[in-house]
């Protein structure tokens, strides 16, 4: 470990051991005038060790990673009108025997909002500026925390509620990482939407639909791509809550006219037995190109989604040319203690698209279509221990079984993982 990674170690365990006194002393409530304000600090470090991630035993690139990220925040309050919220973020990558991730940033803010409630005495809320957005179960736009970096958007959000019913119509820039310099929005990139829901009461089906419209006008590519979906959750028989997620993709990347669409389901149900078990089980396709040299994109590409846990902790796969078929089951033996055995099996949706990791990039190509679909299987084991209300540690292993669509491609070693993280929040 480096001398700035053991420093950053040493500021972690420097945190947890003064965590009571802060939270005492430095991080309480203070009023001013009609205002309450509170500050908040989110320190998380993360090691990991990669092995075979290129799927090649005879390539000496094994080795370690470390992540790195303090948040600090300050939110003044005035009744239920109006709040203002201010957030800096510090990003740090080291490593060892391995390529860093392109995941750091030097303190920079990452939220700045104004939200004003009840506008004209109406159930309508207006929330300006530098945010995060997270919408349904993050499968399309969403502040996934996994990685260092967090989607962040300069955008005007107008959200209404009445009853059983809600709306969010949003309009905005997504703001791009600048480790050197200010994060500024990206003024070709935009997301505009509207989301809404409907659900009588809690224990009733929940509706939500979405259109949601992704430009890009950078010289170099031409985007307009629109998606429309339905999202149905609702509890059947004996207790098993069922989640339904359909969104179709229309519209223009560069010259070629968009058609895709993709497919969420799965089904949980918890048991009333020792360590409390919850199993689920789920299903995900998205579409891939079907004929890369025609006027038309097949390729469902998932927007701002959520990362890691969605399709397998090893970020080899996201919702974009996949299938995937899955089970999980989560055992609590004590209230603070988590622990989640989980299996993932991939295959491609067409062998004639490439297989994309979390991050869109492409890890192998086949043009002439004759590699096998399937990809292979993860097996992972994932525990979580919450120390108390502010101190959360956690670990786990994964290994990567590469089946024939990797042997098709190139090398076809498998890949294993291992982390341990530890977050304070205050």
């Amino acid at each position: 470990m480096n001398k700035k990674n053991m420093f950053i170690l040493l500021i972690c365990l420097s945190l947890s051991a003064n965590m009571a006194w802060a939270e005492e002393n430095i991080l309480k409530n203070y009023h001013a005038g009609n205002w309450k304000i509170d500050f908040g600090l989110d320190e998380r470090l993360r090691g990991e060790y990669r092995e075979n991630f290129d799927f090649n035993a005879s390539r000496k690139d094994n080795g370690n990673l470390i992540f790195q990220r303090l948040k600090l925040n300050a939110r003044a309050v005035s009744g239920d009108k109006y709040e203002v919220f201010l957030e800096g973020m510090d990003l740090q990558v080291g490593s060892y025997h391995i390529k860093k991730t392109d995941q750091a940033d030097d303190f920079d803010l990452h939220q700045a909002y104004l939200r004003m409630n009840g506008l004209a005495g109406l159930p309508l809320d207006v929330k300006i500026g530098r945010q995060e957005l997270k919408y349904g179960k993050g499968r399309l736009v969403w502040a996934a925390v996994w990685s260092n970096r967090i989607n962040h958007f300069d955008e005007a959000v107008l959200h209404y509620k009445a009853k059983n019913f809600y709306a969010d119509l949003f309009s905005g820039l997504r703001v791009g990482y600048d480790d050197n310099n200010f994060n500024r929005p990206n003024t070709h990139e935009m997301l505009n939407g509207l989301y809404m829901g409907y659900q009588s009461d809690k224990k009733s089906p929940l509706v939500e639909a979405y259109f949601l419209s992704n430009l890009d006008t950078d010289s170099l590519h031409n985007l307009e791509r629109l998606t429309a979906g339905l999202r149905i959750q609702a509890t059947i028989l004996q207790g098993i809550v069922c989640d339904l997620e359909v969104p179709y993709q229309f519209g223009k990347d560069a010259t070629r006219d968009v058609r895709a669409y993709a497919i969420h389901f799965d089904a949980g149900r918890s048991f009333d037995l020792p360590w409390n078990p919850k199993v689920n089980l789920t299903y995900n396709l998205a579409t891939g190109d079907k004929n890369p040299g025609d006027n038309k994109t097949n390729t469902f590409i998932p927007l701002y989604q959520s990362t890691h846990e969605p399709y397998g902790v090893m970020d080899f796969f996201r919702w974009q040319n996949m299938q995937e078929a899955a089970a999980e089951i989560t055992l609590s033996p004590h209230k603070k203690w988590k622990i989640i055995p989980a299996t993932n099996f991939f295959w491609l949706e067409n062998n004639l698209d490439s297989w994309y990791d979390s991050s869109g990039k492409k890890l192998r190509t086949d043009t002439t279509g004759n590699a096998g679909l399937y990809v292979g299987q993860e097996a992972s084991l994932l525990v979580k221990y919450d120390l108390n209300d502010n101190i959360k540690l956690e670990s786990g292993y994964a290994h990567f079984f590469s089946g024939p669509y990797v042997k098709d491609t190139g090398p076809n070693d498998d890949a294993d993982w291992l982390y341990l993280q530890f977050n304070l929040k205050v």
